[in-house]
């Protein structure tokens, strides 16, 4: 991923240069292929490049129009052929991605950003309203952090860049840490109480009178897909998918996806192949790479993965877990800006780096959001509660009649009382989060947990978008826990490629939520239409998969294998200095690890990367003081 930044003065104030020239300097490292640099009166901005494909190569970033506007892209554009064809009258010749955005944003003005499909962060300037507007993509593949301080506001890609330059006091903010150990931090929070990410799917508009955020994408509960039968969503959704897959496919170098054994990530795989095959991608190759478990045996999927690599011809690159060890002291070099639960993998994600640059490639493809945007939870509450408060009760007496077969309850009336009545009653959050609250009670602080409200935190992020019913609202709730977790810049943390998410395609999640819910979840199979529609291009081995992965019991090995280590780490706690975690719970939890059976133990997965984080806060803290910030 490319690397942009930059500072706007509202008070007019010339750029300061040495500033810029450091932020510059601190992203080379993400943006190997040169890049640019302007200033101009109070504005300044610059680009590092991270090249993926032929038109990026042909880019010169900053762009700059004829009208002075300046625009930074870091991003790839989905729907090029769509905005081509609308924008003839803009584009003069230039048909670079970045040129399209510019064009975009010069007849649609600041609605531009609903227009784009695809993974990006942008700033754009406009000379004309003296206007910065920095957005995102819809669900955060891209990072864009800022900070303002009403008289400027200073940007980057680069979380560690703007704390090292900024020169701005570093308070923590517990809304994010209780956040953090709830569930995932809001969209548009940091660790940092004075740093902000621009939000998935909105768009940051500044100007010497104010700073606004306005949401520029969202879910429509008012859209609705209904077809005659199976087989017309099935190929709808087979064409959405193949348009997700292909769009990332356009590369020059060879594209390496991640294939886990599960469902995602074979999908991915195999309709990459099949794109490949036909001769309808850029990419002039695929390489796949799993990792693989021998020591922690239940951990291991090569059952799903070897079927995977057969079918399409090609064997897999095998990272295995006892040589890259999860749980290790690396995972504190990873935890320096933000608290990254997944830094304990780091070992795992350095070696794909490396090998990935080895071969020259830059592109990965992950699984992540399959889950979440088509529903592998095979619960019936959210359809069997709509059913209810919708009145059709013939209906619903069919459906719970149907769940009853495959329930391990078999009664009528408990499976309607407890997937369709209590869902529909007021109370149902808060009883569905008794026990989670229970058992965080005993770890966390009273004071924390009632002072931060952890019960509310509990239930997840509320339905913004205006759905009536469950269904919507569960699939709302639930795709903004994603958004949370993939905005964080967890992933985007761990490793040097451009990393893409298929089953975040924009016109896919548009589709997964308008169609009726039974296509995606029966009593019969979660992942339905995935199925369904895909089944010629999988294995049966993976497409008639019911189980998850038991990727815990390789945490907990390295938990345990990791105990001394980890006794020595909460010593002297700063989780606890820092009145968030109860001394006593913390040591016997550390006590836990060691037998490595516990799954309660697994909450130190939180723990230790925010232990590491405040350590290197502190750090941070001091060194500020004996330095001279360029920023006054």
């Amino acid at each position: 991923m490319s690397a942009i930044g930059g500072i706007y003065s509202f008070d007019g104030a010339p750029v300061n240069k040495r500033f810029l020239s450091a932020l510059g300097s601190s992203l080379a490292s993400r943006g190997p292929d040169g890049g640019g640099e302007y200033a101009a009166g109070s504005l300044g901005m610059v680009y590092r490049a991270f090249h993926t494909n032929r038109e990026s190569r042909l880019e010169l970033q900053p762009l700059i129009s004829r009208y002075r506007h300046v625009l930074c892209w870091d991003g790839r554009l989905d729907n090029r052929e769509d905005l081509i064809a609308m924008l003839s009258g803009y584009l003069y010749g230039d048909h670079t991605d970045v040129a399209i955005v510019m064009a975009s944003y010069l007849r649609w003005g600041v609605d531009f950003a609903s227009q784009i499909i695809g993974d990006f962060a942008l700033s754009l300037w406009d000379p004309s309203s003296r206007t910065l507007m920095l957005a995102r993509d819809p669900v955060g593949a891209r990072l864009l952090y800022y900070h303002s301080d009403g008289r400027r506001i200073i940007w980057s890609t680069d979380l560690g860049s703007l704390l090292d330059l900024a020169g701005i006091e570093l308070q923590i903010n517990e809304d994010y840490i209780a956040n953090f150990l709830t569930r995932y931090p809001e969209s548009d929070q940091t660790p940092y109480k004075n740093m902000h990410p621009v939000p998935p799917a909105h768009i940051v508009v500044a100007s010497p009178r104010q700073v606004q955020t306005r949401r520029v994408w969202g879910l429509d509960p008012s859209r609705e897909i209904r077809y005659k039968t199976d087989t017309e969503y099935e190929e709808h959704f087979r064409q959405l998918f193949r348009d997700a897959v292909r769009c990332r496919l356009r590369s020059d170098t060879p594209v390496w996806a991640e294939l886990s054994g599960g469902l995602d990530s074979s999908t991915i795989v195999c309709m990459a192949d099949d794109i490949m095959k036909r001769g309808e991608a850029d990419a002039p190759g695929l390489v796949t790479v799993s990792r693989v478990y021998d020591e922690a045996s239940l951990s291991d999927e090569r059952m799903y993965i070897l079927p995977v690599e057969e079918r399409i011809g090609r064997k897999a690159l095998h990272l295995r877990e006892d040589d890259y060890r999860m749980v290790t002291p690396l995972s504190e070099k990873y935890s320096r800006v933000i608290p990254n639960p997944i830094a304990d993998a780091a070992e795992y994600f350095s070696a794909l780096s490396g090998r990935m640059r080895e071969r020259g490639a830059r592109v990965l493809l992950s699984g992540q959001g399959g889950d979440e945007i088509l529903i592998s939870a095979k619960d019936p509450s959210p359809e069997l509660a709509e059913l209810l408060l919708r009145g059709r009760l013939l209906q619903l007496h069919r459906r719970v009649k149907a769940w009853c077969k495959v329930s391990k309850s078999k009664s009528y009336f408990r499976i309607l009382w407890r997937y369709g009545i209590t869902p529909a009653l007021p109370s149902k959050l808060a009883a569905h989060n008794n026990a989670s609250l229970v058992t965080l009670s005993k770890l966390y602080r009273q004071e924390f947990v009632q002072s931060m409200d952890f019960r509310r935190r509990l239930c997840g992020p509320r339905d913004v978008f205006g759905f009536r019913y469950p269904v919507g609202r569960e699939q709302s709730r639930t795709f903004l826990i994603f958004v949370r977790a993939l905005s964080a810049g967890y992933f985007q943390g761990l490793i040097d490629a451009d990393t893409t998410y298929p089953y975040t395609h924009r016109p896919l999640i548009e589709f997964a939520h308008a169609i009726p819910i039974d296509q995606k979840v029966r009593p019969s199979e979660t992942r339905s239409i995935v199925r369904r529609a895909l089944q010629d291009l999988l294995p049966p081995e993976v497409a008639g998969r019911r189980d998850k992965g038991l990727f815990i019991h390789a945490y907990l090995r390295g938990l345990a294998r990791e105990w001394q280590r980890l006794n020595e780490l909460f010593t002297d706690a700063r989780v606890c200095a820092y009145a968030y975690v109860k001394p006593e719970a913390l040591r016997d939890l550390v006590n836990l690890a060691k037998q490595g059976d516990e799954q309660r133990s697994s909450f130190l997965m939180f723990l230790i990367c925010l232990e590491y984080w405040l350590r290197a806060l502190e750090t941070r803290r001091s060194a500020a003081r004996i330095t001279h910030p360029l920023l006054i």
